[in-house]
């Protein structure tokens, strides 16, 4: 369980500094694959509904979840953590810290700041931009999924 709060802890410290760096501008890089960048989304997943700001502080948003959901999620998974495989354990954590890496973004400065960019990933005709606590949050559902279907077929 210790090693899962580790790993989930520096990936979450990571998106914090790769954040900050990237607000300074001193997160500079361009290849044919990766682009560093630094876009604050103050929509939904995609810049959806940027016209409702206030409101978007308190709703799910670029892959961030809402402080109430957070808390709500945080007292019923925490507990079982420690009684989970350890990829539903590494999961769970991710989820947890990418969440609240987004969440306090969105609560402290209005938007989310994002700085992983493929270029030749398009949607719409956009590269779209990410950061590490989004990965962290669709890795960590996969990884969760993946434990507690291990957990069901050793039984």
């Amino acid at each position: 369980m210790y090693i899962a709060i580790a790993a989930a802890a520096v990936l979450f410290a990571a998106d914090r500094v790769l954040k900050y760096l990237s607000r300074t501008g001193k997160l500079k890089f361009e290849s044919k694959y990766l682009r560093l960048t630094h876009l604050e989304n103050r929509g939904f997943f995609l810049g959806l509904g940027q016209k409702h700001e206030k409101l978007l502080r308190w709703l799910p948003r670029s892959g961030g979840l809402p402080l109430g959901v957070w808390l709500l999620a945080a007292v019923c998974l925490l507990p079982q953590l420690c009684k989970r495989a350890f990829t539903a354990q590494l999961g769970i954590t991710a989820v947890l810290l990418g969440g609240i890496s987004n969440q306090w973004d969105r609560l402290r400065r209005g938007s989310v700041t994002d700085y992983l960019q493929f270029p030749h990933r398009r949607v719409k005709k956009r590269a779209l931009v990410w950061n590490l606590a989004d990965f962290m949050l669709v890795g960590g559902v996969v990884l969760t999924v993946i434990g507690l279907l291990k957990e069901l077929w050793k039984k």
